[in-house]
């Protein structure tokens, strides 16, 4: 496990950051639609409009898996709570870190300056990967790996300047160690073009609904739905409280119980149809220690 240092005000909380590697494409439903674009959409922050993974969604995969694995009901309820009190874990949304996009040179990873200094801004990892990221950023493409070109680059259908660094306004960021071999590419953009980049390189799939009866497809049920795709790369914060009750109960070890059922039952809806699987990646990152 890798340690931040304690701030010496967390109130009884120790946050973590863990990263998961989407196996498969991920589809969290809005329950609704987005004209012009599919009839099943996924969840979106609505100040930032980029797909995340809602923490009660995760909480709930994590429950039920842990609930399989130790067959503990009263701990399972001390720990994510019943209808009537709240659990130790409370568990935050998944973020998108590393985003994945057809490009002319293979799959480039997208990412934002804002994103990697949450998430990685101070990390401390000595087998993790160190990359330099921008001070200021424009429009363009910023090079942080696996990128040698001066030529512009297509993200998609959108083709960006490429920007190598050699400024003096940068500074250096940890990759962690479980995240950076299924990273080859990196490149930042702007916020406001991670979001377009994103919402426009989602995966679409179009189904139809079969009639049971016939056994053939039904007239006018043609569908589409949006997912997350493949490769991507996530991360989200499970808190532990301790400020109503003291345990030895480890975040760490709650994780790793269920992390084998990410791997073979996933998360989110169309799982006959292939979606769901992701990847718990090694360690929780700590931010706080009381």
């Amino acid at each position: 496990m890798i340690e931040k240092k304690d701030n010496g005000n967390n109130n009884g909380l120790k946050p973590k950051k863990f990263y998961m590697r989407a196996l498969d494409p991920i589809h969290i439903g809005a329950g609704g639609y987005r004209l012009g674009r599919v009839d099943n959409t996924i969840v979106r922050d609505p100040a930032t409009d980029v797909p995340k993974i809602p923490g009660t969604a995760i909480a709930g995969v994590v429950r039920a898996f842990y609930e399989m694995k130790e067959k503990d009901k009263d701990k399972t309820e001390k720990l994510f709570g019943t209808g009537e009190s709240k659990g130790m874990l409370r568990f935050y949304d998944g973020q998108i870190i590393f985003f994945p996009v057809s490009s002319i040179l293979g799959t480039v990873w997208v990412t934002t300056k804002e994103i990697l200094e949450y998430w990685f801004g101070e990390l401390k990892d000595d087998n993790g990967e160190k990359i330099t990221i921008p001070e200021n950023i424009d429009d363009k493409a910023y090079a942080l790996k696996g990128i040698d070109s001066k030529k512009p680059l297509n993200l998609g259908w959108l083709l960006v300047e490429v920007v190598s660094l050699n400024g003096p306004d940068e500074k250096d960021i940890i990759l962690h160690s479980s995240v950076s071999p299924y990273v080859k590419r990196i490149v930042i953009v702007s916020e406001k073009l991670f979001s377009h980049i994103v919402n426009d390189n989602l995966e679409i799939r179009t189904s139809v609904r079969i009639d049971s009866g016939t056994g053939t497809s039904v007239e006018g049920a043609l569908f589409t739905y949006e997912a997350i795709p493949r490769g991507t790369i996530l991360g989200f914060e499970v808190v532990k409280d301790n400020t109503r009750e003291k345990d030895d109960i480890d975040i760490d070890n709650v994780m790793g119980a269920v992390s084998s059922y990410f791997k073979l039952l996933g998360i989110g809806g169309m799982g006959t149809r292939g979606f769901g699987r992701v990847e718990i990646l090694d360690g929780g990152v700590s931010n706080a220690e009381s």
